[in-house]
């Protein structure tokens, strides 16, 4: 945990973004800890609340939708054979019927559900979903 501190401590809001962009494109890094950490250094009075909840909200939807385009762009298979090195098949099975059935509103059901979160831009992407509405669920459940 220490090891986090210093890193916002040096980096500040910038690390809080790169670390929960990162999170959010897919890559499995602790992002809900450097949050709670910003929490804690707000209540410190560190940092500020106001900056730290913009920088968490603009940093998961940029996140999810760079994860969205990755997954338009490189298609299913790119996402399965990236997806399994960190998911069982079954999981990766279940993500896809997640988007395919309920496109926008697993979506933004996905943004409270650990694993799920960090998938659901790629996937839908992957899926062809509409970006339109895969951007609209992903505001609202980054901002809730």
């Amino acid at each position: 945990m220490s090891n986090l501190t210093n890193l916002i401590g040096h980096w500040g809001y910038a690390a809080i973004f790169v670390v929960v962009l990162l999170g959010n494109i897919g890559l499995p890094i602790p992002e809900e800890t450097v949050l709670g950490l910003s929490g804690y250094l707000v209540w410190r009075g560190e940092l500020r609340f106001s900056i730290v909840l913009v920088v968490g909200i603009l940093s998961a939807v940029t996140g999810d939708n760079i994860g969205y385009w990755l997954g338009r762009k490189y298609g299913k298979t790119a996402i399965e054979q990236y997806a399994v090195k960190i998911m069982t098949p079954r999981r990766v099975a279940s993500a896809e019927r997640l988007v395919e059935r309920y496109g926008f509103h697993g979506i933004f059901v996905a943004r409270f559900i650990p694993v799920a979160r960090f998938i659901a831009g790629p996937f839908s992407g992957a899926m062809g979903l509409k970006f339109a509405p895969f951007f609209i669920a992903n505001v609202l459940g980054a901002a809730l």
